[in-house]
């Protein structure tokens, strides 16, 4: 069965067309063609079923395995009404995502996986369009770009702020417009192989185990691609105190990444927020020590450049639409944040949580 067969416009076929394996699960079993789907949930409830059916519209044969991290809310009940045998649950006891993540990898049978999650969307052609990427054999690993989904004002902004170089460095995967290659896949689809040769997520990592294991796979001698064409329609955050958590939970996971991995992990843009939260320190140190002109002198730099990145990002929206101090916020918090949890991650070793959102029997984030 040729590629070209399998990316067609009617229906992907039923994964039980394609005969799986008894040893289900086995390193080394894999159906040629086949795309694992990995999908790890936990409380999603809201958008596990949109996610669901992007991934059963794809335009290739399938099988989509939901990992479920102990949900208390009605997530499996969601995903089990759904009538498609492609479709299976596993447990996840641990509750993180790597843990998830090793899970399908285990049960996979596939000769690719992919993952994605449960609070995005992937276009119809997402896996079709990967597929093609990976059939250069120096390819190990494709993404694609993330594309914000807002239903607030402030969440617009935070989108915006996440779309723009001045937000997220040369984090490509955000805004870029030319397929090229990356040094990370967003919603990575791998050779099954590879991924299980570089001995998949690592579970002690709770926060950026995919960009761990794409530098693994990278130090295996693979190339990491984007493609544009593959578009992830993300939900983020729709408050400043939501953003900020999440920021500074993913500033702490970085630096635990770089702790493990060292220097060859750390690249320009990660240095950019915790140096800005040194200078500001520096400058509220000088204003307290009477020396105002100074500590002037040495933040003024970040307001212009945050005035500038603000008023050129506003241009490319609808003004009705973002507010100028919305968006201003946004890359502050993003920025100050995610500098501040690198700081504490990496000086005083402190562990991000398990996740940021909150669990609605509770109300308290999840751990």
């Amino acid at each position: 069965m040729t590629l070209q067969s399998l990316i067609q416009r009617e229906k992907a076929p039923r994964i039980a067309d394609f005969h799986l394996p008894r040893d289900v699960g086995r390193p080394g079993a894999s159906v040629r063609n086949l795309v694992t789907v990995v999908m790890p949930v936990r409380n999603e409830e809201r958008h596990v079923i949109a996610a669901i059916n992007s991934v059963l519209e794809q335009q290739v044969p399938l099988e989509l395995l939901v990992v479920d991290g102990m949900s208390t809310d009605r997530t499996v009940e969601l995903v089990r009404s759904i009538a498609d045998p492609r479709v299976r649950v596993l447990e996840n006891p641990a509750r993180t995502i790597p843990a998830a993540l090793n899970i399908g990898l285990n049960a996979a049978c596939g000769e690719f996986i992919a993952r994605v999650d449960a609070h995005a969307r992937v276009n119809s052609s997402y896996l079709a369009t990967g597929i093609r990427q990976l059939d250069d054999v120096e390819v190990g690993a494709v993404g694609g770009i993330r594309i914000a989904v807002a239903e607030t004002p402030t969440g617009t902004a935070i989108g915006a702020a996440l779309a723009s170089p001045f937000g997220v460095g040369n984090s490509i995967n955000h805004y870029a417009d030319q397929a090229q290659d990356t040094d990370h896949a967003s919603f990575g689809i791998y050779r099954t192989a590879v991924a299980r040769s570089v001995d998949g997520w690592d579970e002690r990592l709770l926060v950026n185990e995919d960009v761990d294991f794409d530098h693994r796979i990278a130090l295996a001698g693979h190339r990491i691609r984007f493609d544009p064409a593959m578009k992830i329609y993300w939900q983020v955050r729709e408050t400043l105190p939501d953003f900020a958590r999440q920021y500074r939970r993913y500033g702490r996971g970085k630096a635990a990444m770089v702790r493990k991995n060292g220097t060859d992990a750390v690249r320009l843009r990660h240095l950019a927020a915790p140096g800005l939260v040194a200078m500001l320190v520096a400058a509220a140190l000088m204003s307290i020590g009477r020396h105002p002109k100074a500590a002037m002198a040495l933040s003024s730099p970040y307001g212009l450049a945050l005035a500038a990145a603000t008023v050129k990002t506003l241009r490319s929206l609808d003004a009705e639409q973002v507010s100028p101090g919305a968006l201003a916020g946004s890359f502050a918090t993003m920025h100050l944040t995610w500098g501040v949890g690198f700081i504490e991650g990496l000086l005083f070793k402190r562990q991000p949580v398990a996740a940021t959102a909150r669990d609605p029997k509770t109300g308290r984030g999840r751990r």
